[in-house]
């Protein structure tokens, strides 16, 4: 079992519309290849957890990166994990404020200059921590682990 976390910023304002349709689509394909995980969308933001194997997470991360959805991806994690954190999910999804954003616990903007100097090093500060402990903070329709 493996998972990748990352942030991106967003290239373009995605609509309710394009949102459904791209979850749809998302989900689908999560599914077939039994990847989990969750998304978070600020309007200017996305984070993202996903976990399976690490094949299929590598392809899927190869697309991420073309997609002309998300600018300057930061990649978080990667790595082998021991079980799934969102293992209900397809992909758990949720539209968040800016201001929500912005208060994920150890939260630094990728773009400032002390950016990689402020990543945690300790496991239970750790970017995958950090996110799973927001969810369960903030995201009550969320399932997690």
């Amino acid at each position: 079992m493996h998972h990748i976390m990352y942030m991106s910023t967003a290239a373009v304002v995605v609509g309710e519309d394009e949102l459904k349709q791209m979850l749809l689509y998302y989900r689908g394909n999560n599914q077939q290849h039994d990847i989990t995980g969750l998304l978070l969308y600020s309007g200017e933001h996305y984070v993202q957890l996903i976990e399976g194997k690490e094949a299929d997470l590598r392809m899927l991360f190869a697309k991420i990166v073309k997609d002309y959805h998300h600018i300057d991806i930061i990649k978080l994690a990667d790595g082998k994990i021991s079980q799934r954190m969102f293992s209900d999910w397809s992909m758990g999804f949720k539209v968040i404020s800016k201001e929500l954003f912005s208060t994920l616990s150890g939260y630094v903007n990728p773009s400032g200059h002390d950016f990689l100097h402020s990543l945690p090093e300790h496991d239970e500060d750790s970017p995958v921590e950090v996110l799973r402990q927001f969810a369960k903070r903030n995201l009550a329709d969320i399932s997690y682990r």
